[in-house]
């Protein structure tokens, strides 16, 4: 590589692939078996839940967890639950999603990593809107804070939600780099930020265990079809996740950033025939 190669490689940016779709037809095809699968799942879950859980003393310890974290409610607390609650509301993601946009497609120029976080949750949002309306398990007998419209508890949505967006930032991650630093700093957020939704909307009166262990489970589960989904549309060379351990790296966001002229600087990617990654 000349030294004006070497300029040029660190220098230009690729031209966003438009026209590359993030999902094949296999791919479309996987998620809408996720989702006959999960509601059917989650449907037949939720029912024995209503109809034999609830009057067992699983079901009793179900509810007395909701009626302590009642007893035991503060101001300070309250406030930190409706925060934590909030982040994975309808509104915040709308507004993620239209931000994410062309933030994505400035840094990673296709539709992939896109694809992974808000395909997973138009799958999840899918499934629960079938599955807690024909279970339409009642809230927890505590007083609601949060003030929802619905009444209906199983599965948490909420939960779900947070699993695939928080989830799905550190899938991202885990695509652009083989890092450690990145990807423990990921790990730690998928996992965080899930569990404290899951503690704002038990505080607040809004779910039952039982409902946010199948949100997470849920969220976990469209996440893995999502990813699955998506990376399979993806060359070998354009994810860290998909390359053989004695190959280069590949150039990406989060990429190392090497001095050898013949490995291109992290974030820039040539541009192929294509103009495509």
């Amino acid at each position: 590589m000349t030294t004006t190669d070497a300029v040029t490689s660190r220098t230009t940016r690729p031209p966003i692939a438009w026209k590359r779709a993030p999902l094949g037809r296999t791919g479309i095809a996987q998620m809408a078996a996720a989702w006959v699968l999960a509601t059917g799942v989650l449907t037949l879950v939720g029912l024995a839940i209503v109809r034999w859980w609830e009057g067992s003393a699983f079901g009793d310890a179900d509810a007395d967890l909701s009626r302590w974290l009642e007893d035991h409610r503060t101001e300070r607390l309250t406030a930190i639950s409706e925060r934590m609650s909030m982040s994975s509301d309808t509104l915040t993601k709308v507004i993620l999603g239209v931000v994410l946009i062309p933030v994505f497609l400035w840094l990673f120029r296709r539709w992939h990593e896109y694809a992974v976080i808000f395909g997973g949750l138009v799958l999840e949002v899918c499934v629960y809107g079938v599955s807690a309306r024909l279970v339409g398990r009642d809230r927890p007998p505590v007083e609601q804070l949060d003030g929802s419209p619905t009444g209906i508890s199983f599965p948490s949505g909420h939960i779900a939600a947070a699993t695939v967006f928080y989830g799905g930032l550190a899938v991202i991650v885990f695509m652009q780099t083989r890092r450690r630093g990145p990807r423990a700093i990921a790990a730690v957020v998928a996992v965080a930020m899930p569990l404290a939704v899951t503690w704002g909307r038990l505080y607040l009166g809004m779910h039952y265990l039982s409902d946010a262990v199948a949100g997470i489970l849920l969220g976990v589960f469209v996440l893995a079809v999502t990813r699955h989904a998506v990376l399979r549309t993806l060359p070998p060379d354009e994810s860290p996740e998909l390359h053989d351990a004695g190959r280069a790296h590949p150039p990406g966001f989060l990429a190392d950033a090497r001095d050898d002229d013949d490995v291109p600087v992290a974030g820039l990617h040539p541009v192929d025939d294509r103009g495509a990654r």
